[in-house]
């Protein structure tokens, strides 16, 4: 028999191509380095393209266990001693169904995307992310193998291109060095890479140059070696940054009609200067810290904790992952109206170091509980200051210092603590942190938030008689915690132990926050509350070419207790999660849980005699999906037993979260989320509130978009269905809406123009009858000079 060349050809082909795909062992890659002038066009038209080194990225390492790619990519990689230019060719047997649009930046996680990821100490500790979409706009962030948290919040000045054409698309890169931190000292650089492209048809394929083991915990551990940069240089890598905020904004009360103005004018300076190849200064003088863009809406009713917010304002997130640690001890959304801000960072060898220092106007300060928490706010002027070291000993074990500080007239909190972080194997890991702190509060600072009308009524909560739901409380929790005869301490002790293979998840914690410690510039809300728990999670994979790709069965126990030891909450969780085609995801959830609802009588810490068990049961269910290109729709259903905290007693909950992504085209995008939540309890309802959170963008093109927003939150209670509370003191209906009108303009994360107006209505009777109580109108300009 003749043998088939073609199909044996064929078939030597295929084992060739999976034997690469699966390589464990990536050889070091060799950057060439190369001069002239390279122009960023997606053109690849330069001689020196002809020269770079061409990396084959061919292995899909998500939602398949190492597997040969469908689609081909080459990566192309060289540099100049200033510059490293990447480029990416990825073929595409049916260009038409690539995903791609015109977003702002961070914005196009879905698409179509190629990048790399660099760890330029090589100590698997920490790497950026450089990535595109076919058009070229940018994601850019961070991720720390020791905090195991990925953000996109920070970002770089580089230059992308990207171009569809009729074989798929090609993206080119230039990432200056200059953003880079590196050991400048070194003759040549050996820096850890990965080269990705993301592939979303029914399934999102992601696919790289090397092969990621599932039995190993750690990705940045498994990174390609990329070997050259002789003599590279940070240059002064020095930014100088000025800006001027122009505006007005009036302000009115629901009873009157005379508006109240203010002109909003400030001119700022940011400065970004590497003093050392190792060492970064960020200096600011009369900053803007205001942010340009509305929070993601959330619904507060019912809940008795604070609420937390993502930091977006640049001179924070520059290098915030060097103040990272297990605890939140850094939440920068505290400092508020500084009139300067300085912070260093640095690596060295094995050493890295961070410290910032601002003013502020006033203080803000979260106060926490075991039962709830709330922000307090002292008016007198303050200074924060947060240290954070960290040493790397050897390849397995990171330990580390925090120190955070707070000072104003009558107030001081201070914080300090060490950590680590070893791993034992390529699958178990073992941290801990434990931290002490100092506070001293103003002897006034428990007025704000006495229930009284005269805050002497619950100065000397030893001697009042039984304040009770039923009576009307003239004390509460807060009070008891911010009420201090002079200066207390406390403190936190937290440990982790996890192991994570292929096939298995295990996990083992304690978390203890005693009543005494406070945590004041970080987001610390739980104190008096010290935690236990496992968890078990068996993972299985499907075959390429199933419907589905991943299912898992996940359940955890923890238990909660107040330093006196009394019980706070035991709960069981038992879910399982179903990854399938159309990048679809379904969960469905069952919680069992004994916690104690509101405290009774109100001048008294205690637990046990003082609140009601409830035994509770809850369902939850979560979908999402990706039908078509363009198009992202998840919906959360919460429904099972609840509490009427205000009312202390047992009650049925249900809460409905859809979200809708809608891509109309490549300029349009529109974003729907919805909350509803409701309460019954007495067979009666006690609240039904819904919050629309409306963002329609239509994008210019990469540097420019225009954006409105809506917020509407609509809200009923039920004045005959509490019984401690008045009808007449309870507002039946409440409505309010927020609007936002924003032109962007971003030439890079720091040259930038922003012109907007804003406004809020609000009512407690009909929808016709809301009425505007503040509007504002703004620019923001923002130049960068880069040395």
């Amino acid at each position: 028999m003749r043998p088939n060349w073609p199909a044996l050809l064929c078939t030597l082909m295929t084992l060739s191509f999976s034997a690469i795909a699966i390589e464990k062992d990536a050889p070091t890659i060799p950057i060439p380095k190369i001069s002239g002038e390279i122009q960023v066009d997606a053109k690849l038209d330069e001689l020196q393209w002809k020269n770079a080194k061409k990396v084959q990225v061919n292995n899909v390492t998500r939602p398949y266990d190492n597997v040969p790619s469908p689609v081909q990519t080459e990566a192309l990689l060289m540099e100049d001693g200033e510059t490293f230019y990447i480029a990416f060719i990825a073929q595409d047997p049916d260009p038409s169904q690539i995903r791609a649009f015109l977003r702002d930046r961070d914005r196009s996680w879905g698409d179509d995307i190629v990048g790399i990821k660099i760890d330029a100490y090589n100590d698997q500790r920490l790497a950026y992310r450089f990535l595109a979409n076919a058009l070229g706009v940018q994601i850019d962030g961070i991720e720390n193998a020791v905090t195991r948290r990925e953000s996109d919040s920070w970002d770089g000045i580089w230059q992308s291109k990207g171009e569809i054409n009729d074989n798929g698309y090609i993206v080119e890169m230039a990432l200056p060095l200059r953003m880079l931190n590196f050991n400048e000292g070194l003759d040549i650089q050996e820096w850890g890479i990965e080269l990705v492209r993301f592939y979303p048809r029914q399934e999102r394929l992601r696919i790289s140059n090397i092969y990621l083991d599932r039995d190993n915990n750690c990705e940045l551990c498994q990174l390609a070696t990329a070997q050259g940069f002789s003599g590279a240089k940070q240059g002064q890598n020095l930014t100088i940054a000025p800006s001027a905020v122009l505006g007005r904004r009036e302000e009115r009360d629901d009873d009157s009609t005379d508006w109240k103005s203010e002109d909003l004018q400030e001119v700022s300076l940011d400065v970004r200067w590497g003093i050392t190849p190792d060492i970064l200064l960020n200096a600011t003088i009369n900053p803007d810290f205001s942010t340009v863009e509305s929070d993601s809406a959330q619904l507060s009713i019912n809940s008795t904790f604070a609420l937390f917010f993502e930091e977006k304002r640049p001179f924070f997130l520059d290098n915030a992952d060097y103040f990272e640690s297990d605890y939140n001890l850094v939440y920068t959304r505290n400092i508020n109206s500084p009139n300067y801000g300085a912070k260093l960072t640095g690596r060295h060898g094995d050493h890295s170091l961070g410290v910032f220092l601002t003013d502020d106007e006033y203080t803000n300060i979260l106060i926490p509980g075991n039962r709830s928490s709330s922000v307090g706010t002292i008016e007198d002027e303050s200074k924060a200051l947060a240290f954070r070291y960290r040493y790397n000993l050897g390849q397995d074990i990171t330990l580390g210092w925090i120190s955070t500080m707070r000072d104003g007239q009558y107030y001081e909190n201070q914080v300090h603590g060490i950590d680590a972080n070893i791993k034992f194997t390529e699958s178990d890991t073992f941290k801990f942190q434990s931290v002490y702190s100092n506070t001293l509060y103003p002897e006034d600072f428990y007025e704000q938030f006495c229930d009284a009308e005269d805050p002497l009524a619950c100065q000397d909560s030893t001697n009042l008689p039984p304040c009770s739901i039923e009576e009307g409380c003239d004390t509460n929790e807060l009070v008891l915690r911010t009420l201090k005869d002079g200066d207390f301490s406390g403190s936190a002790f937290k440990a982790d132990y996890r192991h994570s293979d292929r096939d298995w998840f295990y996990r083992a914690f304690y978390n203890k926050q005693n009543s005494g410690f406070r945590g004041d510039l970080g987001f610390m809300s739980r104190v008096d509350h010290n935690r236990a728990g496992l968890a078990v999670e068996r993972k299985w994979y499907a075959e390429q070419g199933n419907w589905w790709n991943r299912f898992n069965i996940y359940s955890d126990y923890d238990i909660s207790h107040n330093d006196a030891g009394e019980l706070l909450e035991e709960e069981y969780d038992l879910s399982a999660n179903l990854s399938a085609k159309y990048e679809s995801f379904f969960r469905v959830g069952y919680t069992y849980r004994d916690v104690v609802g509101s405290r009774i009588d109100k001048s008294s810490l205690a637990i046990e005699g003082n609140t009601t068990l409830f035994h509770q049961n809850e369902f939850n269910v979560f979908a999402e999906v990706k039908p078509v290109s363009g198009l992202y729709l998840n919906t959360r259903v919460e429904s099972g037993d609840g509490i009427d905290y205000s009312n202390n007693r047992a009650g049925k909950k249900l809460q409905v979260r859809p979200v809708i992504n809608w891509s109309v085209n490549k300029h349009l995008e529109i974003k729907l989320r919805h909350t509803y939540r409701e309460l019954d309890a007495d067979n009666a309802n006690v609240f039904m509130a819904r919050l629309t959170d409306l963002r329609t963008t239509y994008q210019f093109n990469v540097q420019s978009y225009l954006r409105f927003t809506i917020i509407y939150n609509n809200t009923s209670r039920n004045p005959f269905n509490s019984p401690y509370t008045l009808p007449e003191d309870i507002d039946a209906n409440s409505k309010d809406i927020s609007t936002e009108l924003l032109y962007a303009y971003k030439l890079n994360p720091q040259t930038v123009f922003y012109a907007g107006y804003s406004d809020h209505h609000d009512s407690t009777t009909g929808f016709s009858n809301l009425s505007q109580d503040n509007r504002a109108v703004y620019m923001k300009f923002s130049y960068a000079w880069l040395k």
